[in-house]
């Protein structure tokens, strides 16, 4: 019986997949993902490997390979992968050749580290009571999609700090606890990822005390026109010593067309009634195209006075009738008279004529 000739060693198919690899590990930017291999017939040998970035929601046709080329058994996702799918693609290999690629689905979409933040927030604003602190950003990675805050209260050196009850917002109004103290602002950051912080600001300056008042506030119930040439000023008590910064008077247009110049003044009060001048404001134009509204006289340099009473008021311009003026009666309230604009407010006021007109102005001034 004749045998014939060996033949050459049968050699297998390709491997041929029955089943796509997965992915197992966190979906989150520096989580490590580990392919574990699909099912393959022919008994592969080696396996390579190519991962791909997808859109949101993982669909085959969005993927593309990520670059630099992923090519890797495991993956570690960086903040370019945040916000996206990944899947991977195995090919496997004996040695009859390589299988048909087969991709895994998708992973969780990837979430991005937590924020961390490379410079604090600042404060911007006059640390001052009654004055608004603005918080801004401090600088931040992985792109926070949102922020919160805490502002807290520090002793004079900017230590101490403790959380100030319910001041959450971007922005803080101090208050009379605050004066004396510094103020600070914790930012935490967050993404999809988590939150991040929190960052702590440089405090401010020691917060001032704020501004205060005298005079009449409201808009009176009357109104009349200034007249040319006269200065006119109402008596008030100022219960503490401060710097005056300003006056502010309710003003109106009249039916004359042009503009009155005014200027504020302020007189010390002997007896009760106006005598040496202490101050005078930058001169103001008020035109009949104005809107009726509050207007502020500055002046140049701050009024500095002790406690006492006080006559404030204004002088005005050689033209007259122009500007509206707001008042109520109060007995005695209103000492004026006669005064060329041009000379300035005389010193001491000079004789008067009293009547019942508490104009709508007031002084502004920081306590101290």
């Amino acid at each position: 019986k004749a045998t014939s000739e060996a033949t050459e060693a049968i050699k297998p198919l390709p491997p041929t997949n029955t089943a796509p690899p997965t992915i197992t590990g966190e979906a989150r930017q520096g989580q490590t993902l580990t392919e574990a291999h699909g099912t393959w017939t022919n008994n592969p040998t080696g396996y390579t490997y190519r991962w791909l970035q997808c859109n949101s929601e993982g669909t085959l046709a969005s993927c593309t390979p990520i670059s630099p080329a992923a090519e890797g058994q495991t993956y570690v996702p960086t903040e370019l992968d945040a916000g996206h799918r990944l899947r991977i693609v195995e090919t496997a290999t004996n040695e009859a050749g390589s299988s048909n690629p087969a991709t895994s689905g998708a992973s969780a979409t990837v979430l991005p580290s937590p924020p961390t933040n490379t410079a604090p927030p600042t404060i911007t604003g006059t640390p001052r009571q009654g004055q608004t602190l603005t918080e801004h950003h401090g600088l931040w990675t992985n792109s926070p999609t949102s922020y919160a805050y805490q502002w807290l209260q520090c002793d004079a050196l900017g230590n101490g700090c403790l959380g100030i009850l319910g001041a959450t917002g971007q922005t803080y109004l101090p208050a009379a606890p605050d004066v004396g103290h510094t103020i600070a602002v914790q930012e935490t950051a967050s993404n999809a990822g988590g939150s991040g912080g929190p960052a702590t600001s440089v405090a401010t300056p020691v917060v001032q005390q704020g501004s205060a008042t005298f005079g009449k506030t409201n808009v009176g119930a009357s109104s009349d026109t200034f007249n040319s040439n006269r200065k006119r000023v109402n008596r008030y008590a100022l219960p503490v010593a401060g710097s005056v910064t300003k006056l502010t008077i309710y003003l109106a247009p009249t039916a004359k067309a042009g503009s009155q110049v005014i200027k504020g003044i302020i007189y010390s009060d002997a007896g009760g009634a106006p005598s040496a001048l202490l101050g005078t404001s930058e001169q103001f134009t008020f035109s009949h195209s104005k809107a009726a509204g509050w207007y502020d006289l500055k002046f140049a340099s701050l009024v500095k006075v002790g406690a006492g009473n006080y006559w404030i008021g204004v002088i005005t311009g050689a033209t007259g009738g122009v500007a509206g003026f707001r008042y109520d009666r109060v007995s005695a309230s209103r000492d004026y008279n006669v005064n060329t604009y041009a000379s300035g407010p005389s010193n001491p006021f000079g004789s008067v004529t009293t009547d019942t007109r508490q104009t709508s102005l007031y002084a502004t001034y920081a306590p101290g």
